[in-house]
């Protein structure tokens, strides 16, 4: 649970609210970023740092562009010292920037962001105070910048998020967000992140993906996930996770064919990745494989697919793990393994994430799955 809350607070957004000098060499940075082009990334981001050293963003965006390439190469706590490495590096230019012009909000988002960061440090060296300690830090800077300027839709992203976070969350959670003076409505908060995604200049990409996610996975809505998975599946070609997002959307609205095209490109794009990256992603693709085949009701042929993607699973959410445990149960529902099947709902359930997933397994708990999807 701790992982999730951090996930939703330390999430990071590449975005800015207006425009500043170096804003065209920051953005063909984050570009190759998203498009997987790391090497590219970096050198542009490190000319534009030295460019641009005023310029609000490119120092945080510059360490999470170090962070995530590491993740995609490096073993799991190489990562965190590299984030650690980064986040030293750059907390005490915000805090200079901040000290110079107090009434710059775009610094005090990127402060905020900062702090917020390295709340995933923390996370991953299982220091649960720090993890705590930095996660508020870190928040308490950005809701202070979205009270004093409501226009700045970068802060509103990181607020949305909270705000979400705690309307699926319990009594307490809901208390202590409401604290904060900000609200606990679940669509107020769908709002915010979807007018990041709609309107953002810059916010655009992170919030799509958030919104995509979270329209998958934990409201169960895929139409509503379509326009923005699309988007980014359009821009950013070569970004894996992006496509999942997108096959995800497509077998779930029954889109069959066109999910099958997509399936066949990512098989394409699955071997440039790294092998940090494949296995990251092959358990996501074997799941979607799978979720594809039981749209069309080749049961017996999916769940080799979802065996291997549950062995294989190594995603630092188990969202996806959640769903692997459902689709796996209502397959042996299907075939009349109700035995078999309970357990897997029950090992969905036990997970207690805040996917859609926990919810539709307790029912099936009760009550056997027998539906059938329509293929084209």
């Amino acid at each position: 649970m701790i992982k999730s809350i951090v996930c939703f607070i330390s999430i990071i957004s590449f975005s800015f609210a207006i425009d500043n000098d170096g804003d065209s060499l920051v953005m063909e940075g984050v570009r190759s970023f998203y498009n997987y082009e790391f090497d590219k990334s970096i050198d542009i981001l490190n000319e534009a740092r030295l460019q641009y050293p005023d310029h609000p963003g490119v120092h945080f965006i510059w360490s999470s562009s170090k962070y995530y390439i590491s993740q995609g190469i490096d073993p799991v706590h190489a990562t965190y010292d590299t984030l650690d490495k980064v986040l030293n590096q750059i907390e005490p230019i915000y805090k200079r920037f901040i000290e110079k012009e107090p009434s710059n909000n775009e610094y005090k988002l990127y402060l905020g962001s900062t702090r917020g960061l390295k709340a995933r440090s923390s996370l991953g060296n299982k220091d649960w105070i720090s993890v705590l300690v930095e996660a508020y830090r870190g928040f308490s800077v950005i809701e202070k910048v979205a009270e004093e300027d409501p226009e700045l839709i970068d802060a509103q992203l990181p607020i949305g998020i909270v705000e979400y976070y705690a309307s699926v969350s319990n009594i307490f959670i809901r208390w202590a967000v409401n604290l904060y003076g900000l609200e606990s409505s679940k669509e107020m908060a769908l709002e915010k992140i979807a007018n990041a995604a709609k309107n953002s200049k810059w916010a655009w990409i992170e919030a799509s993906g958030i919104i995509s996610f979270i329209y998958l996975w934990l409201e169960d809505m895929p139409h509503e996930a379509i326009p923005y998975a699309r988007r980014l599946s359009n821009e950013f070609p070569n970004n894996f996770y992006f496509n999942i997002l997108y096959l995800e959307s497509l077998i779930k609205t029954n889109m069959i064919a066109d999910a099958r095209s997509l399936t066949k490109q990512l098989d394409k794009k699955f071997e440039p990745l790294t092998r940090r990256q494949k296995d990251w992603y092959g358990p996501y693709l074997d799941y979607e494989k799978a979720l594809l085949l039981f749209y069309e009701n080749n049961y017996l042929k999916a769940l080799p697919l979802i065996d291997e993607a549950i062995d294989n699973y190594s995603g630092e959410l188990d969202i996806i793990l959640g769903n692997l445990f459902l689709l796996k149960a209502k397959a042996l529902d299907i075939q009349g393994n109700r035995s078999e099947a309970v357990k897997y709902y029950n090992k969905c359930v036990d997970l207690n994430n805040f996917s859609s997933a926990i919810e539709e397994s307790d029912k099936y708990l009760s009550v056997p799955y027998k539906g059938k999807r329509i293929s084209e």
